[in-house]
């Protein structure tokens, strides 16, 4: 009897302190603070950042991916590229670029092994050329193809 007393006064006491309360809401809604210098020049924050120019052929040893010449009016255009050295594979995944160049001595293939080139999810044979250099852009037809120097 004793513990199912105890049982009920814990009950009661739980169901006491989980009562809902109502909470008021603030009168005034948030507004962000601006001193006098800001709040003059807040024209100048919202206009568009100046543009500049970056050269796309920085010269780092470990870069052999270099992106040529992207379609007009593409904002944001990239390639990554990646190389599997068990499978002797090269991908390549681009948007909004037309042409790239990869430097094949930059990349340790095996050209002793069959070489794939993997761009944008299609596969293929790359074979060693008497050039290091190799410029592959989109033809007429939406095929990557190895420019030929």
């Amino acid at each position: 009897m004793l513990r199912l007393l105890a049982a009920c006064s814990v009950t009661a006491a739980m169901s006491a302190c989980h009562q809902p309360t109502s909470v008021q809401p603030r009168e005034e809604p948030y507004a962000p603070i601006v001193s006098g210098e800001l709040k003059d020049n807040a024209a100048s924050v919202d206009s568009a950042p100046e543009r500049i120019s970056i050269d796309v052929w920085i010269d780092d040893p470990d870069r052999w991916l270099f992106v040529e010449k992207v379609r007009d009016g593409a904002v944001g255009a990239w390639a990554t590229g990646s190389f599997n050295t068990d499978r002797n594979k090269l991908t390549i995944e681009t948007r909004d670029v037309q042409q790239f160049a990869i430097d094949t001595d930059r990349v340790p293939i095996n050209w002793e092994r069959l070489v794939i080139l993997g761009i944008d999810g299609r596969n293929s044979e790359l074979r060693k050329r008497d050039y290091s250099v190799l410029h592959i852009a989109l033809d007429e037809h939406g095929r990557w193809v190895v420019w030929e120097p």
